[in-house]
């Protein structure tokens, strides 16, 4: 099946909800504290726009059939860490593709959108979280030739 890979739209808001309300909800089955995707997809996606503001990030799409089934947000951030050189680095916050839509080539293509846009701004790594049990995700990334760089763990304190 044929897939463009474009950058996002006003018209386009209700395609990414579904898409964040998915990876939501399947990150909660990860992480019960996270909220109802559907109770927060608005939210945040006014959240990932604000971020990709000033020419500082971008969200491209993937449409199937006048569709949209996927979504990747890329960011540019100064890593202001003190003790660090500073730099500018990109951030992928959240990438999906609806289940039903993931088939070869569609995920390396988000990828490699997200990489010539931050090549664009002169910016010459990315970075991104996965959750530790999303398997998928994590293999996702290291074959698009991300990886294994920080980790970082989390003690809850009842």
């Amino acid at each position: 099946m044929t897939h463009l890979i474009r950058k996002y739209t006003r018209e386009d808001t209700e395609g990414i909800k579904k898409c964040l309300i998915e990876l939501q909800d399947f990150e909660r089955l990860m992480d019960p504290k996270r909220l109802e995707g559907v109770r927060v997809a608005h939210e945040y996606l006014e959240h990932l726009l604000s971020l990709c503001e000033n020419g500082n990030g971008t969200i491209f799409v993937v449409e199937i059939n006048c569709e949209v089934v996927g979504m990747v947000s890329v960011y540019i951030e100064n890593d202001l860490k003190r003790f660090r050189t500073n730099h500018k680095f990109a951030y992928i916050s959240d990438l999906i593709v609806m289940k039903e839509h993931k088939s070869d080539g569609v995920i390396k293509d988000l990828f490699d959108a997200a990489e010539k846009y931050v090549k664009s701004k002169n910016v010459n790594s990315i970075q991104a979280s996965v959750l530790k049990n999303h398997d998928e995700s994590l293999s996702g990334y290291l074959r698009n030739g991300f990886s294994e760089w920080e980790i970082r763990v989390r003690k809850t304190l009842i």
